[in-house]
């Protein structure tokens, strides 16, 4: 969940001008202003500068009183009414004021500015003016007294400007052009980029009719508007009178936007910032990620948001500051320090230093470089089509209803990311995908999306990336045209959240095609790629979100449906829906995008509607977040169906990705070996990373083996018990489980594997749910996975399995068993007694044979053991017989093996392997008994 309340939010928006706050005297006798820029300061009037220096030494000294962040980060500022003659200033800094009078050399009144009346008598600010107008305010300008002696104030935000009246609350909110008051269509005539946006406005001497004049600021721009009349002059700002010409040097040179994200690289590690503070849809929020680096490739550690509780800007920096961070994962308690050097336009990028700061300075984290993007977070988009349709291009927002005072444009899918602070990168080129497959009708199923996004989305791989895929397909399979489907976000398995398809037939039979709900269809789809859920379902995801108004069904987002909306006085439906809808995200989605923890918005990572509770401190190894391509692929292959209590086995496949000719990785894939980690997800939504009982220390150092996957060997298999490890039983119940599992080449590369979906059936008869009893447990499980122990700790889960081979040898989890029983009786077992004397036991090669012999007739067929257990235990079996001095019974059995794998019918490499496999065993018992190499 996000803080609510913690940073500070002030009343103005920053400017991207040098100076902070414009003001200016004007009266019919002449004119000047004050441009104040931290603690300097230039006043011109209409033909001449008149000053230039320090803030305090402006006008003669009047603003000597001012001291501290009011010579230096001053936000925003109101030109009040003059008092017997005294100006009087207002000055606005985060959520405090205060009240200069000019000359008097003392601040006259200072506070919160939510506690502030803007007159003699009235309400305070906070009671009258509106929630939304209390932040984001681009500039204030004093209105004439009211009739009652009221003061009134004209506050612009974004594209409107509201009237507020001292005594009696809001008089006028309207569009910009429609002006601050009524009756004055100078204002309908400004240009477009003028209708928004402002940086300052200045009062000018009034016309000679009377009629007001003002100068309206935007970056180094300006315009002298009439109100009644229009534009008198327009061009740069200091083109616009003799006065302004003076206006030169750094003070006239607007500042880039700081606002954005930077990074920081090393060899070991890498930091991303998101810096949110400036624009008028801002979040007032900063957060990041954190990654560990090694070969080229990054591995996620942890994210934090927060709410700035000090922002102070000047004309050459940024200092921001917060003390209290919300990380993703546990993390000690941490303040945030960040310095931006803000720079010219068109100059060198801003560049930022930040400090994570913690009690102990060793975990301090510290990071500085360039903004590397005015985005906070880019996605590469591909879009491939269905031959015969049209993919959508762009809306132009004028050609429909839409809300009073709304700023119309042409709207593309980047386009309306973008102003949700997310960069989506369309790819070069567009497949035109073959209607091959999709069934005869055209109509697409799930399963069929899926497999056109393994084949045609040119940078798919099943692992967590910025990168996204959208198919415009014909229609849905499951729909009649009763209720239409225009678009699905299908990929809700594995590697979920990477691709979504847009019906193009479905929207062409409902009117659709080019219009305002084919934009909002694919936008709308691709929001719930980043794992934003419909607005009236937010409570339901993994963390729940609180619902917007009236349930959710009243949000003005792409994420509700138009025909579903519930305005606020019973303006219902599509009608409703459109002509209010801003063509923007609802203010919580846009914390999420921009400032969501990475693995609940980066897709192919958490499960569409998971998020926190979806993951573990441990966990990272499953985020693969670096720019190195390790050039393979991990699969979990074989069974993923499992009686109760039958031992869990991961078949673990590691292949070429087709990227590199080959590649050179560890041939130990077993998760011992510390090259392959696995994470289960339990029925519950818990999530642990499955801890092998122990760790082999070989396959890390110079020493390591290695083995080099080309087309002569083009995959490598390892066969793990995953059921029982380091934390107990991990498939302890009846239930779909998720598995994941993540490999690590000698180069550093990271590569994930899609979550599997592994499932455990509940007993069906008396006997099963006995049996399974007797397997599971933490003895047994350590048994099945050691293949069996003489331990006298183990003893309770021995004798279970002897119980199963004894009392239930004829049920088919019977085999298991036997398996770890006859694996153990065939070998000696040392055991270092309480004396310290070495007792060991010999081999029963009798029991063994028989236990490992049961065990693989059993799993000959299409039952019993997985074929890379099965495989195992065959050249365990041979090995017993030669043990035994029966060699002739240990070469029958690896002929059976290389037979029983033939009739598999497996790739020609694995056949390969497995004679190769079964001609090592031949010559590690010819070595052993000195017998010559069995025929």
């Amino acid at each position: 969940m996000f803080l609510e309340g913690e940073g500070v939010v002030g009343l103005f928006r920053y400017k991207s001008t040098a100076y902070a706050y414009a003001v200016s005297h004007a009266s019919a006798s002449g004119w000047n202003a004050l441009f104040a820029a931290g603690d300097k300061a230039v006043v011109i009037g209409e033909n001449d500068q008149i000053y230039s220096g320090p803030l305090t030494g402006a006008h003669s000294g009047a603003l000597t009183p001012l001291v501290g962040v009011w010579t230096s980060v001053t936000e925003g500022a109101l030109q009040l009414p003059d008092e017997n003659g005294a100006r009087q200033l207002m000055l606005f800094y985060g959520d405090t004021y205060i009240q200069l009078r000019w000359g008097a050399g003392r601040i006259h009144a200072a506070g919160s500015w939510k506690g502030l009346r803007l007159g003699p008598v009235g309400s305070t600010l906070g009671q009258l003016l509106p929630v939304e107008w209390q932040s984001g305010i681009d500039v204030l300008l004093q209105a004439p007294t009211a009739a009652s002696g009221a003061w009134q104030t004209y506050f612009f935000r974004g594209e409107r400007v509201l009237t507020l009246n001292s005594q009696t609350g809001v008089v006028r909110n309207v569009p910009i052009g429609e002006g601050p008051d009524a009756g004055q269509p100078g204002w309908a005539l400004l240009p477009a980029a003028f209708t928004h946006d402002l940086d300052h406005i200045l009062a000018l001497p009034p016309a000679a009719d009377g009629t007001r004049r003002s100068l309206l600021i935007k970056g180094a721009d300006g315009v002298i508007l009439n109100w009644r009349t229009g534009v008198e002059k327009q061009g740069p700002l200091t083109t616009l009178t003799p006065g302004l010409a003076k206006l030169t040097g750094d003070i006239a040179t607007p500042r880039e936007a700081f606002s954005g994200r930077y990074e920081w690289k090393d060899a070991t590690r890498w930091l991303v910032l998101r810096v949110d503070l400036e624009g008028p849809t801002t979040s007032r929020m900063i957060s990041g990620d954190i990654f560990t680096r090694s070969s080229g490739s990054a591995t996620y550690q942890n994210s934090f948001r927060c709410a700035p509780t000090s922002v102070q800007v000047s004309p050459g920096s940024v200092v921001a500051e917060a003390t209290s961070l919300e990380f993703d994962r546990p993390a000690p308690a941490t303040t945030l320090s960040l310095l931006i050097d803000r720079k010219p336009l068109n100059g060198a990028l801003p560049s930022a230093v930040w400090d994570l700061n913690r009690d102990d300075w060793t975990q301090t984290l510290s990071g500085y470089g360039n903004r590397v993007s005015a985005h906070l977070r880019t996605v590469d988009h591909e879009v491939d089509s269905v031959a015969g349709t049209a993919a959508f291009e762009s809306y132009d927002t004028s050609r429909a209803v839409t809300p009073p005072g709304y700023r119309n444009r042409v709207l593309s899918i980047p386009a309306a990311y973008a102003e949700a602070g997310l960069e989506i990168r369309p790819t070069a080129g567009r497949n035109v995908v073959s209607v091959d497959g999709a069934g005869w009708d055209l109509a697409w199923s799930e399963a069929e999306l899926h497999a056109a996004m393994e084949a045609n989305f040119s940078q798919y791989r099943d692992a967590p990336q910025w990168k996204l895929w959208t198919l415009v397909a014909t229609r849905y399979a499951w729909d009649t045209f009763d209720g239409v489907t225009l678009g699905i976000m299908f990929d809700t398995v594995g590697t979920s959240r990477q691709g979504v398809a847009v019906f193009n037939d479905s929207l062409q039979h409902v009117g659709y095609l080019g219009t305002r709900h084919e934009l909002r269809t694919h936008v709308h789809e691709l929001g719930h790629a980043f794992n934003l859920l419909h607005s009236w379902q937010k409570n339901i995801g993994v963390p729940p979100a609180p619902l917007g108004p009236r349930q959710g069904y009243g949000d003005l987002s792409w994420m509700n449906y138009p025909h579903n909306y519930q305005g606020p006085n019973g303006d219902n439906g599509a009608d409703a829906y459109w002509g209010s809808f801003p063509f923007r995200f609802s203010e919580s989605e846009l914390r999420h995008l921009r400032h969501g923890f990475l693995p609940d918005v980066i897709p192919g990572y958490g499960l569409w509607k998971h998020g926190a509770a979806d993951r573990v401190p441990d966990a990272g190894l499953f985020i693969p977040a670096g720019t190195g391509e390790s050039g393979l692929r991990l699969e979990l292959t074989g069974r993923t169906v499992f009686e109760y209590g039958e031992p869990v086995v991961a078949e673990i496949r590691l292949t070429r990705d087709g990227t590199r000719p080959a590649v050179t990785v560890s041939p130990l894939l077993h998760p011992q070996a510390g090259h392959v980690a696995v994470q289960v997800q339990d029925p519950r939504g818990r999530t642990r990373v499955f801890r092998p009982l122990a760790r082999t220390c070989n396959g890390h150092g110079p020493d390591a083996p290695a083995t080099v996957l080309d087309d002569t060997n083009p995959a490598l298999y390892e066969s793990a018990y995953i059921g029982s490890g380091g934390d107990g039983l991990y498939f302890a119940e009846p239930g779909l489980y998720r598995v994941t599992a993540a490999h690590q080449a000698p180069d550093g590369s990271r590569t994930v594997s899609a979550p599997t979906a592994f499932r455990v059936r509940a007993p069906l008869t008396r006997t099963d749910q006995e049996v399974g009893e007797l397997l599971i447990g933490d003895e047994q499980g350590t048994l099945l996975t050691l293949l069996g122990s003489d331990a006298p700790t183990l003893t309770p889960g021995n004798d279970a399995l002897q119980e199963v081979v004894e009392r239930h040898g004829d049920h088919p989890l019977a085999t298991y068993a036997r398996l770890a029983r006859g694996a153990n009786a065939g070998r000696h077992f040392q055991t270092l007694t309480g004396s310290g004397t070495l007792s060991v036991r010999e081999p029963d090669i009798a029991d063994s044979v028989q236990q490992l012999t049961a065990a693989v007739d059993a799993s000959l067929g299409d039952e019993g053991l997985d074929n890379i257990t099965l495989n195992a235990a065959m050249r365990r079996l041979a090995l017993v017989h030669a043990k035994d001095g029966n060699t002739q019974a240990a070469n029958e059995v690896l002929d059976a093996l290389v037979t029983t794998f033939e009739n598999k019918n497996l790739p020609v490499p694995v056949q390969q392997t497995i004679t190769a496999q079964a001609d090592a065993v031949r010559e590690q018992i010819a070595e052993q008994t000195g017998t010559g190499t069995p025929a």
